[in-house]
This record gives structure tokens, sequence and C-alpha cells, in this order.
């Protein structure tokens, strides 16, 4: 039977970890590509309102998102760059802002990656608009608190808070630590005071028999005795353990819960007419901490007692499973359950308990068809369980899923209020005259203000202009108008990009 059963791995933690980063990186394609139809300007390196355009700019989003845990620095910059070609990708620098925040320890280093993340969109939005200063500043400024600066603030608070709820637990933990070692002591006190007098009565009477009987008693009378000494010494290794701070001030020689140890039950058991094989998978549990080794101890103590008590005459398999982060533990039978004398369940219920403060994860029951399996996982470094809830959701849970809810909001948000600056700002700039001459006409005017001076583009203009004009600005459309002065042909070229002028040129025509 030996190897005919495995622990499968618990990975729930682990693929529930992969589905909330694939939802998340999903989340963020999405949204991107929704907003590449609302959030366009007219420097990139093609308009992103053509569907085909947009999805690739949504997919270029994930990129960052991808890299933020492991490189937070060059994911914010790659975001930020990004960002200022295709402002529909402000959720992805949001995310890489924060992740800088969270992730980056130093903060003279944090604050200058932060800055340079602010100040580059700004850069490519005010070289590609043209130098209109006033829209980029107040469109990539309202941009930058959104997705740089309120990130930053966020994470920020949110660390101070963690910060002040860890103070809180470990003063709650030591007040707790306290009173279990008050209780700790009274126990201790109470079994030496009830058990140890009988223990030692016991004793006495056995030495008493062991001298006065006969030669066919006289070997269960020293057997009496040997085994009442033995626990009398466990109960002194007990009540050690209880008055003392930590289980792992105990004896630093202490074998339990290695493979010496494991196969001694094993070994037991056997002699005890039960059928049962170890198999062992690592190296051995000396190293580990002491808790999480006198956990390993009591789950195959228990479940070998359960083969003994309720399938004495089914084979059973040990299984320890020694990995790089933890260590799995499983007793298996294929005895019938039909067969098994009722039981109180205590003893599994508080190897349940052990296992749950040692924050590990605990299974048993009855196997498909026949037999019975006790399984469980623990961490070789143990952490204290979280808090359960009422309905049997833990505290951690219900914090992830409402942050989960708060930054879906809030990211939701941050790309609402880029649709709305980058669709509005534009055209609300003040008008600088109704009717200004050609000199005085600046760059920023909008169409219909050099329409009012210009008029209407002329077709003739258009077309007398080729081979002749100077090459207008790229991603710019232009209208033309002509006029003569001294005899020539002059031609007045305004290029625009959003309705803003971006360029104004004045050349005349060969003569011919």
């Amino acid at each position: 039977m030996s190897g005919s059963h495995s622990l499968v791995p618990r990975l729930t933690p682990r693929v529930a970890a992969l589905g909330r980063e694939l939802a998340l990186l999903a989340f963020v394609g999405v949204v991107t590509y929704m907003a590449t139809q609302y959030v366009t300007v007219d420097w990139g390196p093609a308009p992103c309102d053509d569907p085909a355009v947009g999805a690739v700019v949504a997919g270029a989003s994930v990129v960052p998102v991808l890299l933020r845990r492991h490189l937070p620095e060059g994911a914010v910059l790659v975001a930020a760059a990004l960002f200022g070609w295709y402002p529909a990708t402000g959720i992805a620098l949001a995310l890489a802002s924060y992740s800088v925040a969270a992730r980056v320890q130093q903060t003279r280093w944090r604050a200058v990656v932060v800055a340079v993340a602010a100040l580059l969109p700004f850069s490519i939005g005010l070289v590609g608009s043209g130098y209109q200063w006033k829209v980029v500043f107040i469109e990539f400024g309202i941009a930058a608190l959104v997705t740089v600066v309120g990130p930053v603030a966020v994470q920020t608070l949110l660390a101070q808070r963690e910060q002040l709820v860890g103070a809180l637990r470990e003063q709650s933990r030591y007040a707790g630590s306290t009173a279990r070692l008050q209780e700790r002591s009274r126990i201790a006190q109470e079994m030496h005071d009830l058990l140890g007098h009988r223990l030692s009565l016991i004793s006495l009477y056995a030495g008493s028999l062991e001298l006065d009987a006969t030669r066919q008693v006289s070997e269960p009378a020293r057997l009496i005795r040997t085994t009442v000494r033995t626990a009398m010494e466990e109960l002194r290794a007990t009540l050690g353990i209880l008055r003392q701070p930590e289980p792992a001030a105990t004896s630093p020689a202490d074998q339990t819960g290695t493979r010496a140890d494991i196969f001694q039950l094993v070994r037991q058991a056997q002699d005890g007419g039960v059928r049962v094989t170890l198999t062992w998978t690592g190296d051995d549990l000396s190293e580990v901490v002491r808790p999480v080794r006198q956990a390993v101890h009591r789950i195959v103590r228990e479940g070998l007692t359960n083969v003994c008590r309720h399938a004495p005459d089914a084979q059973a398999e040990v299984v320890v499973e020694h990995g790089s982060d933890h260590v799995r533990v499983g007793v298996f039978d294929d005895g019938r359950a039909a067969a098994a004398a009722p039981g109180t369940g205590l003893g599994l219920a508080g190897v349940q308990e052990r296992v749950r403060l040692l924050g590990g994860s605990f299974a048993a029951g009855p196997l498909p068809g026949k037999g019975f399996r006790v399984t469980a996982e623990l961490s070789l470094t143990p952490t204290a369980p979280a808090a359960e809830t009422p309905d049997g959701a833990t505290d951690e849970g219900f914090a992830r899923a409402g942050m989960s809810a708060v930054l879906a909001t809030g990211l939701i948000g941050a790309v609402a209020i880029l649709v709305v600056t980058f669709n509005t700002v534009m055209f609300q700039l003040p008008d600088e005259s109704a009717q200004p001459p050609y000199e005085t006409l600046s760059l920023g005017s909008t169409r219909d203000q050099v329409a009012e001076y210009a008029g209407p583009d002329s077709t003739i203009a258009r077309v007398a202009s080729r081979g002749v004009e100077p090459l207008p600005p790229p991603n710019s459309d232009c209208s033309y108008t002509y006029f003569e002065e001294n005899g020539a042909a002059m031609i007045e070229r305004f290029c625009f990009r959003r309705d803003l002028l971006v360029e104004k040129t004045r050349f005349a025509l060969p003569a011919v």
C-alpha cells in the first residue's frame, strides 16, 4: 500500500491570488479599451479611436500592471510614458504609482520616481501639442493628481493604518499571552496536586506488590511500576511545557515529530497488530520549529489511534511530505466506515484546533467507497489564524473583498475624471481677440477664431501650395487662404490639432 496515497497539494490560496491578478489585468484592459474611444490626443503615433489601435493600446497598458510587483520603478515609468502618448491608459499609471508607494522603501528614491512619473506625461504632452502651455498644464496637472499623487497618498495612509492596527494587535496578543501563561500555571498546579499524588501511590503499591508477589505475578508488577515511572516522567515534562512562555523553549534535543519519532509511532502500531507503512518525502523535520513538529506527531498519533480503535484489521499508511515551505501529513486506511466503532471525536477536534492555531489546514473524513483519512498542511513558519466570522468566512476575506470593491470604484472614477478633463478643458480657453490680425493671431486659437480672420478653407490655395509649402506639423490638418501683396500671390496656411492652432505660415507662390 506504500505510495498508494498522496496528499493533494492545497493550491487554493495560490489559485485565488492568480485569479485576482487575472481579473485585475482583464479589468485594466477592458476599461482602457473603452477609454480610448473617449480620451484621445492628436500627437500619438496612431489615433486610438480606431478599434484596432485601441486594442493595441489596451494590451500595452497591461504590461506595466504585470511589472508593478517585481519592477515597480520601471513599471511606473513605462506607464507614465504610455500615458503621455495615450491618456486613456491612466488606470495603468494609477496602479503602478500605488505599487511604487507600497514597494519602494527608500523615501528619497520613491519621491524621485513619483516626481518623474508625474512630469514625464506633462513633457510629452507639451512637445506633442506644440507647446500649448495652458491647456497642457490644466489637463496633465489634473491627470497627475488623479493617476500619481492620489494613489501614492492612498497607499501612504493605508500603510500608516496597517502600522496602527499592527501595534494594537501586538498589545492584544501580549495581554492574551499573559492570561494564557497564568492559566497554564494554574492547570500545571492542579495536575501536579491531583494526578501526581495518585500516580505516586500507584508506583508505591506496585513496588510492594513486586516485593511480596509470587514469581508468576512479579513480571506484571514490574511492568506496572515501569509504566507508572514513565507516566510520571511524561507528566513532569508536560508540566514543564505548561509553565514555559513558549513550547519551543524546551530542550533542543527533543525529537518530537522527526522521522525517527514518526517511525517509532508506526512501529508501535505495528507491534499492536496494525498493518501500517510509512512514506516519507523530503528532508527530516529536525530543523523545523517545535510547535510544527508537535503537530505532526499529534496528527500521526491520533490517526493511528483511530485506526487501532475503529479499523484494527485495515491496511493503513502514514504519509509525510516535507516541502520547501510547508509540511503535509496524512493517515489513510482502507477499513469500512460501517464497521467503525463509535467515538467521541474529541481527539480529532483537538488536532484540528492545534492545526488551526498554527495557521494550517485540516481535513478528516471517510474516503470514497471505504476507508478513512486524516490530513493536514502546516507552514514551516506558522502564523496566527485569521479571526473567523459567524458565517464561516474570515475577516481577512471580507477586508480583501472590500478593498477590491474600493479599488475598482476608485479606478473607474479616475478614468471618468480623465474623460471629462480631456474632452472639456480644450474648449474652455479664453478668447484672446474676436478677430485678431495675422501677426497677433496666437497659437492655441480656435478654428472658428482663425476662420473669422482668414475665411473658409480655399481649395485653390491648397492645390497651388503643393510642392511649394513647407512640411506641416505631424498629425495636423491645415486650411489655406491666399491674397496678393505687391503683385505677388501669397498663401497663408493655418494648421490645427483638435481644432486648436498649432502653426501659422505665410509664403509666396513662385511667379509663372
